[in-house]
């Protein structure tokens, strides 16, 4: 059983890997934007703020890596926290940027849960979760 210190540090690197995927989602939209790469850190701000709520609120810390409810927790707030802040700062979001938001984002903060959960079941634990164990019948 790990220690609390070593589960927080676990967390902490799952937290960094969320903030790392929206910032390449970030990144890939800079061609099309042409802007600077400090006006992406600055436009990436809105996201982060989402994924930090998405923590808390989803108490992801107990369990980072899974799909279901913890990951689509950060995906939502992720989405909906940093469109919502997007739009109050007054930055163009037209409906196709939400569009291609929610799905890059679901893909990148989904996804990369998915490729855990994959792993786990082909090379470490006997049975991973998907979700939690009061919710199977």
């Amino acid at each position: 059983m790990a220690t609390k210190r070593a589960r927080a540090a676990l967390a902490t690197g799952y937290f960094l890997i969320d903030v790392t995927v929206v910032l390449l989602f970030i990144y890939a939209g800079r061609e099309t934007r042409g802007v600077s790469l400090i006006e992406d850190l600055a436009q990436g701000g809105p996201f982060v703020a989402g994924i930090i709520v998405g923590w808390l609120g989803g108490r992801v810390w107990r369990a980072p890596r899974r799909v279901m409810w913890q990951g689509i927790a950060v995906w939502v707030s992720t989405v909906v926290i940093g469109l919502a802040l997007r739009v109050a700062s007054g930055d163009p979001t037209d409906s196709r940027f939400m569009f291609i938001t929610f799905i890059s984002l679901g893909a990148f903060l989904l996804g990369w849960r998915g490729v855990a959960w994959i792993l786990d079941a082909l090379f470490g634990r006997a049975r991973p979760r998907v979700v939690d164990d009061k919710y199977r019948k």
